[in-house]
Formats: C-alpha cells, sequence, structure tokens
C-alpha cells in the first residue's frame, strides 16, 4: 500500500532527563501527523535507549526500506556528529583525529569506542544510511533565541 522505502530516525543526544526524550518524541509525533504515511522513529546517541543500532534495526525490521535518513536534532557540528554518529552507523566521515595532533587521543578513542559500545547491538540494515547535518544557523532557531530573551525582558 505504501510506496515509500524511506524510514526516517531523529536522533537526540541522550540524557538521564525525561525531558530530552519528550521532545525528540514530540518532533516524531508532529512529523507523523503531517506526514501519516511516513516510516519515523526516534533513538538516542548515548545513555538513553533506544540507541542507534537499536533504532535503525526498529525501522529497518518491519519495513522494506532502502533508505534510511537520520536527522541530529542537536544545533551544532560536534565530535557528535563528525565523528561519534558516523561510526555507529557505519558511515565513512571525513573526520580525522589525528589532524588534531593527539595522537594517544586516537588510540584511546578506538579502545574507548569498542569497550562502550560492546553491548550495542548490531546495524542489520543493507540498505543506504544517510545522515543529514545538524540543525545549524538557521533564522528559525534564531527566531526562538529571541522569543527566549524577550520572556526576561
Amino acid at each position: 500500500m505504501n510506496d515509500e522505502k524511506t524510514g526516517i530516525l531523529l536522533l537526540s543526544h541522550g540524557s538521564r532527563l525525561k525531558e530530552g526524550e519528550d521532545v525528540i518524541k514530540a518532533y516524531k509525533e508532529m512529523y507523523e501527523e503531517e506526514y501519516p504515511d511516513s516510516i519515523v522513529e526516534y533513538g538516542f546517541m548515548e545513555i538513553r535507549k533506544p540507541g542507534i543500532p537499536e533504532s535503525i534495526n526498529k525501522l529497518a525490521k518491519n519495513n522494506d526500506l532502502d533508505k534510511i535518513i537520520v536527522v541530529p536534532v542537536f544545533i551544532a557540528h560536534g565530535l557528535h556528529t563528525k565523528r561519534d554518529i558516523p561510526k555507529l552507523l557505519g558511515i565513512e566521515s571525513d573526520f580525522e583525529e589525528d589532524s588534531h595532533h593527539h595522537h594517544h587521543h586516537h588510540e584511546h578513542g578506538h579502545h574507548h569506542h569498542h569497550h562502550h559500545d560492546h553491548d550495542e547491538e548490531e546495524i542489520e540494515f543493507n540498505g543506504e544510511i544517510v545522515l543529514t547535518d545538524p540543525l545549524g544557523i538557521d533564522t528559525r532557531v534564531y527566531e526562538i533565541i529571541k522569543d527566549r530573551i524577550s520572556q526576561y525582558k
């Protein structure tokens, strides 16, 4: 019935607090309301479940998807969006830790990664995974900043 073969994963940073989940879940529900045929899940980069592999597998399991679009609902690029998330998704990243001249960091980074992820599921999806940019610099974000300030002026 639905020939849409693209899944969407809204990615939150992940926090021990419930607020982060409330926010990302609300965005997922807004999107589903506007696009009732969409296949959309939310997940977390760390701390909270479901993690990235779990979320990807959940999307892929019940749907015959060709592609999954991952949207990091973060304000700016950081090590997470440049390095950690591509690594978890198995995407080539142009991020070079060595360019920062932290050679010991490089070693540690790899060790830490394996250690940290030993309890993560493996991704079981052979289609294409695309990672979008974070929210970034956008007049719509600026409007929200102005609203916050005006509440206290």
